[in-house]
């Protein structure tokens, strides 16, 4: 029977395929495999491996060495526990405190157990199994497809769903995987040349940064697509890719449905994109209560320590609705949903309204937890390169745009937007600290 997460079996199958691209060297599936078995050896005589259903910790960095240990675990058949290369001593300690005493082994079919990048308390260590990757990848190659000289570029932490199933769907297909340093604006675009590129994936504010670097950026020739999720990218964004005829898929998704739900098709890629496409195959979604909630054989058992997800659906947390067309659309985490005063303010829909503005470049919208109110409607502000807007520049534009319950009550003009390990947008209202916020009042006149 076929392994399809096995770098032997894609050794045997096509050894003089390039498997790995790092740093100007290219790696056979051949060469692969043979690292691969050194790295099994080394980790058998050196007695580390874990005992039979419990996971070996491995620090996620994007390295040769790294992605060689995970095809050794994955033919041992050893879950990786992924730690985030950016996260502190500190912050490792906690996390591994929070699984020590776990005294459950996981399930059989365990690959992986990820941290979750909850937006509050403790990230939840999330099972991760085989068939969920599998799915995935099938799923995934249905509106993509693959074509000869393929490379996908990991340029995100494999720690991250995102980038775990890219390294998975590349060994399933037998494609060139090539890894990055973690993103800077001049590596990505750099590395999508020296490394011909054909597919990547990134979060908004990556794309958001390389325009920012590099204002009038094209797409190399060889870059057929870039795969848009983790978060949803903002309508201004999204124009300016569409107007320098960037080539985007959207996509939604999380680490608990191993990263896609739903995507844009890749016909329509040179499209201006709306929404968060269409669902992928063996997806099904219901809407329930304005949550989203998911069925499929991406889905996660459940959480390492915790009782298993027993329940068909499983609930995202997210809230959105699908359009006449079919398209999901996403309007909130249902934790960055504001409740103000009674009335339900969804950020991104402030934001969006925000960035129409001329001298509004980006914008984060977060609800600030108030005795009254319940939560008061706060924005950090990003100004449009040559423009210099004021507090009340801002305030007078929400003004005329806004419904008076989503206008910002505190507002900070900041040099760039918080995010948080993965590149995603910091929501959390702790980081309002870090800010001076001047409170704005509308009075009638909003």
């Amino acid at each position: 029977m076929r392994n399809p997460f096995s770098i032997f079996e894609a050794a045997a199958l096509a050894p003089q395929d390039v498997g790995l691209r790092c740093a100007g060297q290219d790696y056979s599936f051949g060469q692969l495999a043979l690292l691969t078995q050194n790295t099994i050896a080394r980790l058998q005589n050196a007695g580390t491996l874990p005992p039979k259903g419990f996971p070996y910790i491995l620090e996620g960095t994007n390295t040769v060495e790294t992605i060689v240990t995970l095809y050794a675990l994955f033919e041992l058949g050893v879950p990786a526990l992924m730690l985030h290369p950016k996260s502190t001593a500190a912050e490792r300690a906690v996390l591994l405190e929070s699984v020590s005493s776990i005294q459950s082994p996981l399930p059989e079919d365990t690959i992986a157990v990820l941290f979750t990048s909850g937006t509050t308390g403790l990230p939840k260590p999330a099972i991760i199994t085989r068939k969920m990757l599998l799915s995935s990848a099938a799923a995934s190659a249905q509106n993509l497809g693959w074509e000869d000289g393929d490379c996908w570029q990991l340029c995100m932490s494999v720690t991250r769903i995102g980038g775990l199933s890219i390294l998975t769907r590349c060994l399933f297909a037998r494609k060139t995987l090539a890894i990055s340093p973690l993103f800077s604006p001049e590596s990505f675009c750099q590395a999508l040349i020296d490394d011909r590129v054909t597919i990547t994936s990134i979060v908004p504010t990556m794309l958001a940064k390389v325009f920012e670097r590099f204002p009038n950026w094209q797409a190399p020739e060889t870059l057929r697509v870039i795969l848009l999720g983790g978060a949803t990218a903002n309508d201004k964004l999204l124009a300016k890719a569409h107007a320098q005829a960037i080539p985007i898929v959207v996509t939604y998704g999380m680490t608990e449905t191993a990263s896609h739900v739903a995507m844009t098709e890749y016909k329509d890629r040179y499209a201006l994109q709306k929404g968060s496409g269409k669902l992928i195959a063996g997806i099904r979604v219901r809407i329930h209560h304005d949550q989203i909630e998911v069925q499929s054989p991406m889905n996660t058992p459940g959480y390492w320590g915790r009782a298993p997800l027993t329940g068909e659906w499983f609930e995202t947390g997210d809230l959105g609705g699908f359009d006449e067309d079919g398209v999901l659309h996403i309007y909130a985490r249902r934790h960055d949903l504001i409740l103000s005063a009674g009335e339900n303010v969804y950020p991104l829909e402030v934001e969006n309204m925000l960035t129409r503005s001329p001298f509004i470049k980006e914008a984060l919208v977060i609800g600030e937890p108030d005795d009254t109110w319940g939560a008061i409607v706060c924005a950090l502000i990003v100004a449009e390169n040559g423009t210099n807007p004021t507090v009340e520049d801002v305030r007078r534009f929400c003004k005329e745009t806004l419904s008076a319950y989503k206008c910002p009550r505190k507002i900070a003009i900041v040099k760039e937007l918080p995010v948080n390990a993965a590149d995603k947008p910091d929501r959390r209202f702790e980081v309002l600290k870090n800010y001076e916020l001047t409170t704005v009042h509308y009075k009638h006149e909003c």
